[in-house]
């Protein structure tokens, strides 16, 4: 399996995690009854699926950058791409707990209406 599918593959399971923390399913009806937003899906989703392929392009760079190393690469080649590696950490976690924030304070909302 190439680099780019299983990288492909990260990106769609987490794009699905975040869809799964915002608290909607894929037709973007709420798990707790209702729609949440009038064209399906709403603003959450969106978001969701906006960071999953901005997640994806950022994989793709990492993965681009790896395989330009090539097999024998130096300190200061095996730094940057640990750098990159975990920006590209933060980000994933920075977007899921971003998501994880919006879905839980929207539904902290419609408990309230």
């Amino acid at each position: 399996m190439s680099d780019n599918i299983i990288n492909s593959q990260y990106a769609q399971l987490s794009q699905q995690n975040m869809v799964d923390s915002a608290g909607v399913d894929e037709s973007g009806n709420s798990k707790r009854g209702g729609r949440s937003g009038a064209g399906g899906g709403g603003w959450l989703v969106a978001f969701a699926t906006a960071m999953g392929t901005l997640i994806e392009k950022a994989g793709n760079a990492l993965m681009d950058k790896a395989e330009a190393i090539g097999d024998k690469p130096t300190a200061a080649d095996s730094t940057e791409l640990t750098v990159q590696s975990q920006m590209y950490s933060m980000f994933i976690n920075a977007v899921s707990t971003a998501l994880k924030t919006m879905g839980e304070a929207q539904g902290a909302m419609a408990k309230r209406n």
